[in-house]
């Protein structure tokens, strides 16, 4: 699968995205496991609904002080946040 066809809450690739689109990927899916919307983590983090919706969305890096106050939040550990998904095994 092309970086461009995943949807929301696939993990990207480390090595194909880079970290930043990794922790974004993670904190997607741990608000969605959660029914956190994006209004509730900024909340959490004291940011505008906006600038979460650009952390959302990978366009700007979350930094290492919001991974940990929204890992707290959540209840995991922040090294979760910054787990890349394992290579999908390539056939053929």
């Amino acid at each position: 699968m092309a970086a461009d066809d995943e949807d929301e809450f696939d993990l990207p690739d480390l090595r194909v995205r880079g970290l930043a689109a990794v922790v974004a990927g993670n904190i997607r899916l741990e608000a969605a496991r959660r029914g956190l919307s994006q209004q509730d983590l900024a909340e959490m983090i004291g940011r505008s609904r906006a600038s979460v919706s650009a952390r959302w969305h990978d366009q700007v890096p979350w930094t290492v002080t919001e991974m940990g106050i929204l890992a707290e939040y959540m209840g995991i550990h922040p090294g979760e946040l910054v787990e890349g998904r394992p290579p999908r095994p390539r056939w053929g």
